[in-house]
């Protein structure tokens, strides 16, 4: 009986997923890239309900979410009201934008630029930014190549740029990503700190988002729950058509 619950205890060990750990001298930027892609391949879609706790100057307050997103660059976003009704929907594919706002009755398109998602919660980042860190994967840097890699902690940080723009990811020593950084003339843009992150899935998805942008005061919190991964949205999810006698206003 013993013999029998040490062999149980081993498969269920073998089975268990387990995150690979990078050990020894740092890898050479390129190298520690592909790894962490690599790492952070899944989930190829994410679903779930979230909280956002925003400090701005402007669209400021608390709001309940629904959001869906598919690499690389597809989300859609649900602020609901109270009861659980939409108050806002927006959407962002192939490189195009709109938002239809219920509260105000008007309907906004143009390019998926980090300017225009804005227009609902106040986070300066792109679609593709976006999607990437709430799945707890690098956005993606092409064709800019990573320039150094160190240890940062027990972990490691990741540098891609040049003298005028620096973006860096630091990472753990499993390559879960802990922090987005994006600098411009020395002067800090934005951060992302992701945490709580959930492997049951297979990725390393982060229960947690602070995102800072200090020069346009803007703070945001993101709580993740009720996480599905892996699973495709439902048919026609960032389509966003224009409801009968709303008022559209195109943006650039």
């Amino acid at each position: 009986m013993k013999i029998l619950r040490v062999s149980v205890v081993c498969l269920l060990a073998a089975a268990c997923p387990k995150s690979a750990t990078v050990s020894g001298p740092v890898p050479e930027p390129a190298a520690l890239y592909e790894m962490v892609k690599k790492a952070h391949a899944v989930p190829a879609t994410l679903s779930c309900d979230a909280k956002a706790f925003v400090e701005a100057p402007e669209n400021g307050g608390r709001y309940a979410l629904h959001i869906a997103v598919q690499r690389p660059s597809s989300i859609r976003i649900e602020a609901l009201t109270p009861m659980g009704d939409p108050a806002a929907v927006l959407v962002a594919d192939q490189g195009r934008f709109a938002l239809m706002d219920l509260r105000n009755n008007v309907f906004y398109r143009g390019p998926a630029s980090a300017r225009n998602l804005s227009r609902l919660i106040p986070v300066p980042l792109g679609a593709s930014e976006l999607v990437s860190l709430i799945t707890g994967a690098v956005p993606d840097q092409s064709p800019s190549p990573p320039i150094d890699s160190r240890r940062e902690e027990e972990g490691f940080r990741l540098v891609f740029g040049n003298d005028f723009l620096r973006v860096s990811v630091v990472l753990g020593a499993d390559l879960r990503v802990l922090r987005f950084e994006r600098v411009a003339k020395g002067t800090l843009e934005y951060s992302v700190s992701l945490d709580e992150h959930d492997d049951s899935s297979g990725a390393q998805v982060p229960r947690l988002l602070h995102l800072e942008a200090p020069f346009e005061k803007i703070k945001v919190d993101l709580r993740l729950r009720s996480v599905v991964a892996g699973k495709p949205p439902p048919a026609g999810a960032f389509l966003l058509g224009v409801p009968q006698g709303m008022r559209v206003e195109e943006v650039e």
